[in-house]
């Protein structure tokens, strides 16, 4: 039986997932989850400066539909906080949400997604090839600016599959870079494995 680490209220269908510190956790809501990081007070690095957004889509936060490489080999260095994730099967919809998202590098990035994974690998591990699919995937966002930050990130897409099955999620950052690839730059495990049904 899974309770909201918030309020303790039982959960019975639609839940959230929240990290706090490197342990992520289950909520009843995205408002016990806000109330949990403001309690907390998790928020956004004050000294990272917040890049413009060049356009807006419908989730009200800023992409770029060109795709801008960062230098072959050369992936950023960049720190994901508050990282969640819900699916809403009345709508067949898959919503990410990212706190904040900082880059620790000297350079800007090139264009950056989140995706949803479904891993059957067990838990992500840097450096590891994983095995399983990716559930959803956002739009392209443009690139981040070096000590500068994203926050309050929500992408509310369809899934691109699904698969039957029981799994371990998994939001990955993805970097677009000149070799044409996207490679993994951040990344949040979640404390329970999912039934895809």
């Amino acid at each position: 039986m899974k309770t909201c680490y918030n309020c303790g209220k039982i959960i019975f269908m639609n839940k959230v997932f929240g990290q706090i510190g490197d342990k992520m956790y289950t909520f009843c809501s995205e408002k016990c989850r806000s109330a949990t990081w403001h309690k907390i007070g998790v928020k956004a690095d004050d000294s990272l400066e917040n890049s413009a957004p060049t356009a807006i889509d419908n989730t009200g936060y800023s992409f770029e539909h060109k795709e801008s490489g960062l230098k072959s080999g050369s992936p950023s260095q960049l720190i994901l906080e508050g990282a969640e994730y819900s699916y809403s099967a009345r709508t067949d919809r898959v919503t990410i949400s990212i706190l904040a998202l900082k880059n620790k590098s000297r350079e800007k990035t090139g264009n950056l997604r989140f995706e949803l994974f479904m891993s059957k690998s067990g838990p992500y591990k840097p450096d590891q090839q994983p095995e399983g699919y990716t559930m959803a995937a956002s739009t392209n966002y443009e690139p981040l600016r070096s000590s500068s930050a994203y926050s309050n990130i929500k992408s509310t897409m369809r899934p691109l599959e699904k698969k039957a099955g029981v799994y371990n999620p998994v939001i990955f950052v993805r970097e677009f870079n000149e070799d044409g690839e996207w490679y993994i730059v951040a990344y949040a495990n979640f404390p329970k494995k999912e039934k895809v049904l």
